[in-house]
């Protein structure tokens, strides 16, 4: 089976903003950098190439991208660009695709493989909190709408419920860990 990572980027250089008050600029460029390359380290576990999609030349030019497919982001919003991900993977044969976040950095290959692998046709890992969506595991052919953003966890759920899909719950402490505020830096800092 082909399964694809779709890894949408906004920016090395602007990403993380909500950092902006632990961390300068240039250490949140670095950090970035750390977590694409992290990610698609996680993303080469699967069958199928990585398909990255960002607006920025800096992420497609990486080093660590040399083997991803790169995919321009439409500019329409988070939503937008992982839609354009999982049209990439398709005509590349995927059977299956796994949305990732880049800011998951204590996640592992088998934490992937396994939410990759769950018997349902959607599978969710949510964040800590339970509102966010960490990691999102959906059958290629299917047309599940992504529901990104504030509470995207519950909006995935009742996409799989509109679609009479019972998705599998992926409660993963290494995936549920996210850094999006200085609340989750701190948070990594002191239980890594």
């Amino acid at each position: 089976m082909t399964i694809c990572a779709i890894v949408p980027v906004r920016s090395l250089a602007d990403g993380k903003r909500r950092l902006a008050g632990v961390m300068e600029d240039a250490q949140r460029a670095a950090l970035n950098e750390r977590f694409l390359v992290h990610t698609l380290g996680l993303a080469a576990a699967l069958t199928g190439p990585a398909i990255l999609v960002s607006p920025d030349p800096a992420v497609a030019e990486h080093p660590a991208a040399s083997n991803a497919v790169r995919v321009s982001d439409p500019g329409r919003g988070l939503n937008a660009a992982i839609e354009a991900g999982r049209q990439c993977a398709r005509s590349r044969g995927a059977e299956r695709i796994v949305v990732l976040p880049t800011d998951l950095p204590t996640a592992r290959p088998g934490d992937l493989l396994a939410l990759a692998g769950a018997g349902s046709a959607v599978a969710i890992a949510p964040d800590r909190r339970r509102q966010g969506t960490n990691g999102l595991s959906v059958s290629a052919a299917l047309d599940f709408a992504f529901r990104f953003g504030a509470g995207s966890f519950s909006a995935h759920l009742a996409e799989a419920e509109r679609l009479g899909i019972a998705p599998d719950i992926v409660e993963n402490p290494r995936l549920a860990l996210d850094i999006d505020t200085p609340e989750d830096w701190r948070h990594w800092h002191e239980n890594v």
